[in-house]
This record gives structure tokens, sequence and C-alpha cells, in this order.
């Protein structure tokens, strides 16, 4: 997790420096991409995503909306929330791909890097399109990147099956954590032997 909170710290510094840059903007109060899509995550993201919503938000409804978007393939997340600047309710744990969306290049046919404005940006608050020669923030890269620091091998999921799977391994583990201990000496009883 400390890796993961690594690379997500060097993402926020390259992708602002880059957005100030280039001056990459989402229009104000905008949340779309968030209605139409579904996000893709890796076991090590949900992890973080779920013990962010059990340990930090404690917030059931919205846990339970998670498991009510098993099979929601298209959106909108689950963790959206049209009333916040941020739209999202887990900000600070967010997937990588929700970091990236908007705020870095990918990787384009000619092995260069490119940026396209989203497709939802009708305010124009952003270029349409960069083709870059230099180095620069690349979704794909980072991609490689988080996939190399997942215990399960990279494999991404949707973000509600992926979510919900680690919040019924980090429930597991709060209750055993919790458990009262009836038998204060741990040793087993000589006559079970």
């Amino acid at each position: 997790m400390s890796d993961l909170a690594a690379l997500y710290s060097e993402i926020e510094q390259k992708t602002s420096t880059f957005c100030t840059t280039y001056s990459i903007a989402c229009a104000q109060g905008c949340g779309t991409c968030c209605e139409h899509f579904m996000p893709d995550i890796t076991a090590s993201e949900a992890r973080l995503v779920g013990a962010y919503l059990l340990f930090i938000k404690k917030d059931f409804s919205l846990i339970e909306k998670v498991r009510q978007s098993i099979g929601n393939q298209e959106g909108p997340c689950p963790l959206y929330r049209f009333d916040s600047p941020f739209h999202c309710s887990v900000y600070p744990a967010r997937p990588l791909i929700c970091r990236l969306f908007g705020a870095c290049a990918y990787q384009g046919k000619n092995g260069f890097a490119v940026f396209r404005r989203c497709k939802y940006n009708e305010e124009k608050t952003m270029p349409e399109h960069i083709d870059f020669h230099s180095e620069v923030p690349v979704m794909q890269d980072y991609s490689y990147l988080l996939r190399s620091l997942d215990d399960q091998e990279g494999e991404v999921g949707f973000l509600p099956e992926k979510v919900a799977s680690m919040l019924d391994q980090l429930q597991f583990l709060a209750v055993m954590l919790d458990m009262d201990d009836t038998n204060p000496d741990d040793t087993p009883n000589p006559m079970a032997s």
C-alpha cells in the first residue's frame, strides 16, 4: 500500500505540472466522465478504496451502493457525487484511471505522446490536440507501474466487483481483530492431543 501511495503522489505532482504547463483543466464542476464510465481497477486499488470506505468514510449506504452496482460496466460510477466539487466519494483514494483521465497524455500510434481533449469538454477549457516530442506523463506508463505493484499479477476488473470483494476481506479482518478473546491462553488443551 505504501508503494501505491508513493505512485499516486508521483502522479499528482507530474499531472499537476503537466496540466499547468499545457493549460489543461476540466470545466468547473464537470463530472460527466464519472456519469458515463465504470473504472477498471486492480486489487491494490480496490483494497485502498475498500479500506477508505470502511475505516475512513464509514458510510455503509455507499458500501451498499457499490454492492448494488455489481454487473454495471458502463456507469455511472457508484462513487460519483454530483454535489461535491471533486465528484468522488473517495477522492483521496480514487483509482489510477480517475487520477489520469483528462490530466495526462497517452501513447500514440507513432510512439510519441498525444493529448486529446475530453469529448465531454464542451466548454473547451483545454487544448483540442497536442503531439509531444518531449517526455510528459503517459497513461500507459503509469498503468504498467501500477500493475507491477499488484499482488494479483495486475489483473483488472470493474470497480464494483473488485471493491466488493475487498470489502468482504477487510470486513472479515476487522471482525477478527475486534473479537473478544474468550481464551486468554492460546495454548491447546492437553486433553485434546
